[in-house]
């Protein structure tokens, strides 16, 4: 008995954790919102997507808030690639772990 108590706690202290019972988690998050563009329509249909990559790397154990930021391409250039030349919407990706010691936030952009 004292057993199967001891299970439910550690699955309920786990899913706490990983975001299951908050919007963000300790050890890992990972969520998509729509992301609200200032010239944004009604219509949320597109035939064309492309992505834009934003990943940190942030050093969790002194007070300094040291932390690296980078990015793969340029909204326009990832347009090019995959052949849009009007944005509709966007959605924001975000992947996070440990508490946002590594966080990658994936823009993607969807129009004609």
């Amino acid at each position: 008995m004292a057993t199967d108590s001891h299970s439910v706690l550690l699955v309920v202290l786990l899913m706490g954790t990983c975001g299951c019972f908050a919007p963000r988690g300790y050890i890992l998050t990972h969520s998509t919102v729509p992301y609200c563009l200032p010239y944004e329509t009604t219509g949320r249909m597109s035939s064309k997507s492309c992505r834009v990559d934003i990943t940190q790397v942030k050093e969790p154990f002194s007070r300094a808030n040291l932390s690296v930021m980078w990015t793969n391409r340029a909204v326009s250039d990832a347009m090019k690639r995959a052949g849009m030349t009007e944005l509709r919407y966007a959605d924001i990706q975000t992947f996070s772990v440990m508490n946002s010691v590594y966080e990658r936030r994936r823009l993607i952009f969807y129009g004609e």
